[in-house]
């Protein structure tokens, strides 16, 4: 069975503890020999990776007697068994979603100098966050372009765009 996956095809992940999530990649990851990895092996792996975990934390991990590992321990076993930290999100597409947002906010705010300050974004859908993003685009590439005419051009009447009447 997937992870986040009911036996109908509805995801579950919110469903899926850490145990759970965790307990899938023991049973169903390989080494590179094809042999099913131990908790040892895995806490090896994150060590050689620099990070610091012990078998005796993953089995705690792996019964459920351990529930809120930080994310530096999450990060770690995500790495030994080579698969995204996102794996172990409760709802990873909704986090990858507000990822892509605030990338495309910092981007905004590198390209037009620009902010919405004054716009609850959480209440906007992402489409809209997007159209905002590239209006603000143009009116500064139309900015730049001004100020790189200089200022007898851009006074000129061809230089100006007119609105039809």
């Amino acid at each position: 069975m997937n992870p986040g996956r009911s036996p109908h095809g509805a995801s579950t992940d919110d469903d899926l503890s850490f145990a759970d999530k965790i307990g899938h990649l023991f049973e169903h990851s390989r080494d590179e020999n094809g042999i099913r990895y131990t908790g040892k092996k895995i806490a090896e792996k994150a060590n050689r990776l620099g990070y610091s975990l012990s078998d005796a934390y993953i089995s705690q991990l792996r019964t459920g007697k351990a529930r809120t590992p930080s994310f530096r321990t999450v990060e770690a076993i995500a790495r030994a068994f080579d698969v995204s930290v996102t794996y172990f999100l409760s709802n990873p597409d909704e986090d990858l979603e507000r990822v892509r947002q605030q990338q495309n906010y910092v981007e905004m705010l590198e390209v037009t100098g620009s902010h919405l300050a004054g716009i609850d974004l959480g209440s906007l859908c992402p489409e809209t966050i997007d159209a905002l993003i590239d209006l603000l685009k143009l009116v500064k590439a139309q900015a730049q372009a001004k100020q790189a005419e200089g200022p007898e051009q851009a006074e000129s009447p061809d230089a100006t765009a007119r609105l039809p009447e």
